[in-house]
């Protein structure tokens, strides 16, 4: 795989030689391929893929520099945040009430989601469901300060270690 695009500040070739450096470490076992839960929406029953933050060298492969996501939080939410603000915080409200990205198949979640949306562009209070406790504080998660302006792909400043 050939990465063609930007991401926080990092060219396609620095991205590509991390992915690079990630497939010879999966390929030789010294790294592990992703397990446990969705560093996004927790889930613990859906495959997961890397997704990295940080491309810099020395190359980090650990949190928050390489996280696991499930495809839904990453190719879907995570990506897209940049052209869908809107999607983006309605589903990081689905998340903080301890929603998964699996949820969202489900008609009750969905039409929930359509009216907390609608409420929102109407400037209406609209509170979401429970659905599991969330163990993460509020505001403090990694994703919590993500830049969402598409001009972060590609500045220097966006750069997890600067």
């Amino acid at each position: 795989m050939v990465v063609n695009s930007w991401y926080n500040g990092y060219s396609p070739k620095e991205r590509d030689d991390k992915f690079k450096a990630m497939k010879k470490l999966l390929a030789k076992g010294l790294l592990l391929t992703p397990s446990g839960s969705c560093h996004l929406c927790g889930d613990t029953e859906v495959p997961l893929e890397y997704h990295d933050e940080d491309y810099g060298e020395p190359f980090i492969w650990e949190p928050p520099a390489l996280l696991s996501l499930c495809r839904h939080c990453h190719r879907d939410k995570l990506h897209k945040r940049f052209k869908r603000h809107s999607a983006w915080h309605i589903y990081i409200a689905h998340i903080r009430r301890g929603g998964y990205a699996r949820d969202l198949k489900e008609l009750s979640v969905k039409k929930e989601l359509h009216a907390y949306q609608a409420a929102l562009e109407k400037g209406e209070p609209f509170e979401l469901k429970s659905l599991r406790p969330y163990k993460h504080e509020i505001g403090k998660e990694w994703f919590a300060s993500l830049r969402m302006d598409i001009e972060s792909l590609d500045d220097p400043k966006a750069r997890p270690r600067g």
